[in-house]
């Protein structure tokens, strides 16, 4: 797992803030749910990135269903909690303050304000960024299921063809396939596809990237990577 920095959490913060508007209508029976037509997110794949993956890179969203209900809540009740609690460790002054509304009423500006205070929390105390990524985490990828939206550390649906999804021992037909960021800190960080594969070595040919000793393919390979990657139901079809 990454490591939590200030700019990972604020920028998981802002998605969180950003996808406010569209958890909320997922709350009235009926909403259309154009995925690709979202605007996009902080952290999230374009629609056009998205296109490149096509569906055998990507799972579809899960329905949205009452738990959506238990999200937003969720969400409401840490955005307080985090507000709170930061604004504690900086104290008064610098403009710092909480808004003048329950976060019941107004959870985006609750999540604005946690954003606004990590930073110089952190400079206040250093586990700051690590205690807020632990409370959100489970809160993002729970949005990121509900909207579709592709973030870092997202893994595709699709089966690796070069090492069979093998993750442990005999175990394959896993999933194994990962969208990483290499560099989240930095704002025009490109992402990359991974396979997390057990010695997965594809010829070079096929991979001329490795990091961390990974197999690894840029943008600008995803089209044809998608179409190289093997249906996961096909996978076990021929398992059974």
């Amino acid at each position: 797992m990454s490591r939590a920095t200030v700019a990972t959490v604020t920028r998981d913060v802002e998605y969180l803030e950003q996808a406010w508007p569209s958890l909320i209508a997922l709350k009235i029976p009926g909403t259309a749910r154009s995925w690709v037509e979202n605007p996009r997110r902080a952290g999230t794949l374009s629609p056009e990135d998205q296109e490149r993956l096509g569906k055998r890179g990507l799972q579809t969203p899960a329905p949205a269903d009452i738990q959506v209900l238990d999200l937003i809540y969720s969400i409401t009740t840490r955005a307080a909690e985090i507000a709170e609690c930061l604004i504690d460790v900086v104290g008064p002054g610098d403009g710092h303050e909480l808004p003048d509304v329950a976060a019941s009423k107004d959870s985006m500006r609750w999540l604005a304000t946690a954003r606004e205070l990590v930073p110089a929390a952190h400079e206040c105390d250093d586990k700051t960024a690590p205690w807020v990524a632990y409370l959100i985490n489970p809160l993002v990828r729970q949005t990121a299921r509900l909207l579709g939206d592709i973030r870092d550390g997202q893994v595709l649906n699709g089966i690796c063809p070069w090492c069979s999804g093998r993750l442990s021992g005999d175990l394959v037909g896993q999933r194994t396939m990962q969208i990483h960021y290499p560099d989240p800190d930095e704002d025009d960080d490109e992402p990359l596809i991974i396979c997390r594969g057990v010695n997965c070595s594809p010829p070079s040919a096929m991979c001329g990237m490795r990091w961390r000793g990974h197999p690894a393919w840029t943008r600008r390979e995803w089209d044809w990577l998608a179409k190289m990657l093997r249906d996961p139901d096909n996978e076990i079809e021929k398992a059974g």
